[in-house]
C-alpha cells in the first residue's frame, strides 16, 4: 500500500507545546534525511480547523521544518491523517515527542497542563491519553510552579532538573534570587537541597490547620514523593505563605484579647521585643493602687508571639511605656523608704541596714501615693466631644460671660474658631426663621435682618457658644475654667461610656469609682469573668451604690484660675481689672467628685 503524502504548502504547524528545537539535533536530522534520500517516517496531521483542504501537524514538526528547508513547499511529505479533537491532538503530540531529541520536561509539563484543561482537570483521563501514570503527570505539572526564568534556565540547560524540582517549592521572589545564585556560583543540586532545608518551615510547628497543606505544591511531601531532589517530608517551602497563615491564626487568637487589653502586641523575632511585666509587688512592682490605675492606662496590655517555637503564646499584664513604668517603680520605692524612715523604730545609722525597722517591729505601710495613667485616645476623644457640648451649654446659660467670650474671640483674632454649622443649627432652633444660612454675605445679612429683635441677644450668644466646637483643646479648657463648668451636672455613668473601655479598663474604673468596694468580692469576680456586656450591666446596677455626682478622672478637666481673676482677688478695689502684680504660673486644682 502506497504511503499517502501531502504537499508541504498545505501543511501548517499545530499548537505544539514545544518551543525549543536544538539546532544541533536539527542538523543531525538533515544529514540523516539526505543519506536516506528523503523521509521514511510520516508525520501525523489532522484536517485544519479553519482552512479547507489544509492540514495541521499533530506530531512531527521537526521533520516538517527540515523538509521545508531541504525540499521546499512542493515536496510530497509522507503523512498519516487522524481525526482528532484538540485534547487528543495535544496528547498525541506529547506522546510522539516523548523520548525524541530529549524534549524539555518544562515543555512536557506545559503540554500536560494544557491537556488537563481540556479534560476539565481530570488527571486520570489525561494520564490515560498520555500513556503516563498519574504520578508522572503530577510530577510534571508540579514543575509549573517554577517562574518563567527558572523554566527557561532548565530548557536551556543552565540548571538541572533537580534544581528546578527544588525551586518549584519556593515562592516566586525567592525562586528568582536563588536561581541567580545557583547559576553564578554553580551550586550543585545536593548543596541547594541542604541550603533550602535551612529556610523551610516545619509543618509540625504550625499553629494553623495543616490540612490545607496536603495538596499544596510548596509542601515538601509533594516533592519527596515525586522528585529525586527534595528536602524531605514535613516542610513548607513557601515561608511567606506559611507566615501569612501563622499570622492569620495568631490574629484570631489576638481578637478576643483586644476586648481585654488596650495594647495587643504581635511580635516577630526580628522585632527584638522584650516584655515588661507590670504588677503591684516584687522588684519591679508599682504598688497596689498604682497597679489598679495601670489597668486603665493606654499603655497596658499583652503580647502574642509570632516567633517559631512559641507561636501564639500570650504574655499578659505588660506595660508598653518603659519610662513611665520606671518612674512608677521609683515612686513606690521612695514611698517605702520614706515610710520606713518615719517609723518609730527606724534606725538612724547610715550604711548597711540603714532605715530598716528593728527586729520585731512591723514594717510600716507607705503613705498613699497619687496614682496616674495615660488616658486611652478613644476616651480622650469622647471626653473632648462632651466638654465642647458642656461649654456651649454653659455659654448659652450665662449671657454676660458669653458676651465677654465674644469680645475675647475678637481681641485675640480667634473669631475663626466659631463653628458656622453649629451657629446656624443653634440659630434655627432659637428663632425658627423661614430660612437661615447662606454662603454669601448679602444673603446671610438679609436673613439675619429678618430675625426678631427680641431674640438677637440669644443669636449673639450662639456665636460665642459655637466657638466651643472648634476651639483648640487648650482654649477649650480655658473656657471650661472660666465658665466653672461642673462635670457632675452633665456626666452620667452609662453603658455608652463604659462600652468605650476594655475589660482591664473597666476593672480599673471600678476601683477608681469604688464600685468594686461596693460589691462583695464574689459578685465582682463573677461579673469580671463574664462577657463585657454583662460586666457593664453589673457595674451600672450595684445595689446600694449612689451614682449621683460620680465622674471618672478621665472626664474631668484640670482646674486653673484665670490670671485676671487672681489679680482682682488680690486687690478687690481694682475694678478695671488692670494688673497689679506679676502673675504666677497656673497651678492645676485637683478635682474631686
Amino acid at each position: 500500500m502506497q504511503q499517502p503524502t501531502l504537499k508541504l504548502k498545505v501543511i501548517h504547524s499545530g499548537k505544539n507545546y514545544r518551543r525549543r528545537f536544538s539546532e544541533g539535533a536539527l542538523l543531525d536530522l538533515e544529514e540523516q534525511v539526505k543519506a536516506a534520500g528523503g523521509f521514511l517516517e510520516p508525520i501525523i496531521v489532522r484536517p485544519h480547523p479553519t482552512l479547507a483542504g489544509h492540514y495541521e501537524i499533530i506530531a512531527g514538526e521537526r521533520r516538517w521544518r527540515v523538509a521545508s528547508k531541504l525540499y521546499g513547499d512542493e515536496y510530497d511529505m509522507p503523512i498519516v491523517i487522524r481525526e482528532a479533537t484538540d485534547a487528543e491532538a495535544r496528547a498525541l503530540g506529547i506522546i510522539e515527542n516523548h523520548g525524541r531529541d530529549d524534549p524539555s520536561v518544562i515543555e512536557e509539563a506545559e503540554g500536560a497542563a494544557e491537556l488537563l484543561s481540556y479534560n476539565a482537570g481530570d488527571k486520570a483521563k489525561a494520564a490515560r491519553q498520555l500513556g503516563w501514570s498519574i504520578d508522572t503527570l503530577e510530577r510534571r505539572v508540579l514543575l509549573l510552579q517554577c517562574v518563567p526564568s527558572v523554566r527557561d534556565a532548565l530548557m536551556n540547560e543552565r540548571i538541572e532538573l533537580g534544581h528546578a524540582e527544588l525551586l518549584a517549592g519556593l515562592d516566586g521572589t525567592r525562586q528568582e534570587s536563588v536561581l541567580t545564585g545557583v547559576i553564578e556560583h554553580k551550586i550543585p543540586v545536593g548543596a541547594l537541597k541542604q541550603q533550602l532545608g535551612q529556610f523551610a518551615r516545619k509543618l509540625a510547628d504550625a499553629i494553623f490547620d495543616t490540612a490545607v497543606c496536603v495538596a499544596c505544591p510548596h509542601n515538601s511531601a509533594q516533592q519527596a514523593a515525586l522528585f529525586d531532589a527534595a528536602i524531605g517530608d514535613g516542610y513548607c517551602q513557601n515561608p511567606a505563605h506559611y507566615d501569612e497563615l501563622t499570622l492569620a491564626e495568631i490574629d484570631k487568637k489576638a481578637a478576643p484579647l483586644r476586648e481585654q487589653y488596650q495594647v495587643v502586641r504581635i511580635y516577630k523575632a526580628k522585632d527584638g521585643f522584650l516584655p515588661l511585666p507590670v504588677g503591684p509587688d516584687g522588684e519591679l512592682g508599682v504598688g497596689a493602687d498604682q497597679y489598679a490605675a495601670c489597668k486603665g492606662c493606654a499603655s497596658f496590655g499583652c503580647s502574642v508571639s509570632a516567633v517559631a517555637g512559641s507561636y501564639g503564646s500570650v504574655e499578659e499584664s505588660l506595660c508598653f511605656d518603659a519610662q513611665c513604668h520606671s518612674t512608677k517603680v521609683a515612686e513606690r520605692r521612695k514611698a517605702e523608704r520614706e515610710a520606713a524612715a518615719s517609723s518609730p523604730g527606724a534606725s538612724t545609722t547610715t550604711g548597711k541596714g540603714a532605715g530598716k525597722p528593728k527586729t520585731g517591729t512591723a514594717a510600716p505601710s507607705p503613705a498613699p501615693r497619687k496614682v496616674s495613667n495615660q488616658t486611652p485616645p478613644r476616651i480622650v476623644q469622647y471626653r473632648q466631644e462632651r466638654w465642647r457640648g458642656w461649654a456651649a451649654s454653659a455659654l448659652m446659660a450665662d449671657e454676660a460671660k458669653c458676651h465677654r467670650v465674644l469680645a475675647a474671640l475678637l481681641a485675640s483674632s480667634s473669631l475663626s474658631a466659631c463653628h458656622a454649622g453649629k451657629f446656624v443649627e443653634a440659630t434655627v432652633k432659637l428663632v425658627k426663621p423661614q430660612k437661615f444660612g447662606s454662603n454669601l454675605f448679602k444673603g446671610a445679612l438679609e436673613q439675619a435682618d429678618a430675625i426678631d429683635a427680641q431674640k438677637l441677644g440669644q443669636v449673639v450668644q450662639a456665636v460665642s457658644a459655637s466657638a466651643a466646637f472648634s476651639a483648640s483643646i487648650s482654649d477649650l479648657e480655658v473656657l471650661l475654667n472660666y465658665l466653672e463648668v461642673d462635670e457632675a451636672k452633665h456626666f452620667r455613668l452609662s453603658a455608652e461610656y463604659l462600652e468605650l473601655h476594655t475589660m482591664s479598663e473597666l476593672e480599673s474604673l471600678a476601683d477608681e469609682l469604688k464600685l468594686r468596694k461596693a460589691m462583695d468580692d464574689g459578685s465582682f469576680k463573677k461579673a469580671r469573668s463574664s462577657a463585657k456586656p454583662a460586666f457593664i450591666q453589673a457595674l451600672l446596677n450595684v445595689t446600694g451604690f449612689d451614682y449621683t455626682g460620680v465622674v471618672p478622672k478621665a472626664m474631668r478637666y484640670a482646674r486653673k484660675k484665670l490670671r485676671v481673676a487672681q489679680d482682682q482677688a488680690a486687690d478687690p478695689s481694682n475694678e478695671s481689672g488692670d494688673k497689679v502684680q506679676q502673675p504666677q504660673a497656673d497651678e492645676p486644682v485637683e478635682a474631686t467628685p
